[in-house]
């Protein structure tokens, strides 16, 4: 088996069935790769209709309760027998080469972590959310296939098309599960210290099927205050940085402002949401669309922020 395909998944049954069928559309040889499917705890028949599948490829499933993006690609992982491991989440639609383009990534030596595109599907929901997801995630990989000289950074860790060989991987223990985001970036930070080197597949793209609310994303940012601590205080030092050493770096005079903002977050969470409804129901005028966007990305800092008073800057 030369690649294992790990898909973890939770309450997503009708997503995640394009993300299997998309894999097993590939051009690449059925029997030359597996695909696991790890349920984490979902509730919404997701077991049942990857039962009902008959791809052709080989196809393990792994159910277990709910513990997190990191220890489903851990069990995975573990569950793997291909000497290389690609990691897909479960609302990706995958382009047919993607897994040959991978492969042949790796044929420059056991030390690679490719990367490949990932860019919003399509048929995504319009909404601020996906906009952000269009100026942030996607405007890097959009550059990337402009160009294909910008620099990876290991602060661009995300393990949602990539791969990279199962043996290193197990070496350093896998995904940190302490984590329930950031789990990536920390991911990243290890393997860049045990020599592992970033390497971008432009052609090996995934569509996203991104269908998070604005709402859902700011509860996301909350949890990234989270990581963001966590992985401070297990990094410290690290020549890598994270979202809080980044942030810590800005003028003190930003910081203070940012501080004031966060501590009264009800009130410019309040002002902000406004320009964001509008922003959402006039979504087809651009400059209201863009200003709502903004507004929406501003929000993310704030509550970011706020958390990260709650639990205690790092030290």
């Amino acid at each position: 088996m030369r690649i294992s395909v790990i898909v973890p998944t939770f309450n997503r049954r009708e997503i995640v069935l394009r993300t299997v069928q998309s894999l097993d559309a590939q051009t690449f040889s059925a029997d030359d790769y597996e695909l696991i499917v790890v349920v984490d705890g979902s509730t919404d028949g997701t077991v049942e209709a990857m039962r009902a599948l008959r791809p052709a490829c080989q196809m393990r499933l792994i159910e277990q309760s709910n513990r997190g993006i990191a220890a489903a690609r851990n069990a995975g992982l573990q569950a793997a027998v291909g000497s290389l491991v690609l990691f897909i989440d479960d609302d990706m639609t995958c382009s047919p080469e993607l897994l040959a383009r991978h492969v042949e990534a790796h044929k420059t030596g056991e030390d690679i972590v490719a990367f490949g595109a990932i860019f919003l599907s399509a048929d995504s929901p319009p909404s601020l959310a996906a906009e952000c997801f269009k100026h942030e995630l996607g405007a890097f990989y959009l550059r990337q296939v402009r160009s294909g000289e910008i620099p990876w950074n290991t602060v661009e860790c995300v393990f949602s098309n990539t791969s990279l060989a199962r043996l290193p991987l197990l070496r350093i223990g896998g995904f940190d599960e302490s984590f329930r985001m950031r789990e990536d970036l920390e991911l990243g930070v290890r393997l860049c210290q045990a020599g592992m080197r970033a390497y971008y597949v432009r052609s090996a793209v995934a569509y996203q099927y991104y269908a998070k609310t604005s709402a859902q994303l700011i509860r996301d940012a909350e949890v990234f205050a989270l990581s963001d601590v966590l992985f401070a205080q297990k990094h410290a030092g690290s020549p890598i940085q994270g979202q809080w050493e980044k942030y810590a770096q800005r003028p003190l005079w930003q910081r203070a402002l940012l501080g004031g903002i966060a501590r009264h977050s009800i009130l410019a969470d309040a002002l902000l949401a406004g320009v964001c409804m509008v922003g959402e129901q006039f979504f087809e005028i651009p400059f209201l669309r863009y200003v709502g966007m903004r507004a929406l990305q501003m929000r993310r800092r704030i509550h970011w922020h706020h958390k990260i008073l709650e639990f205690g800057e790092p030290s």
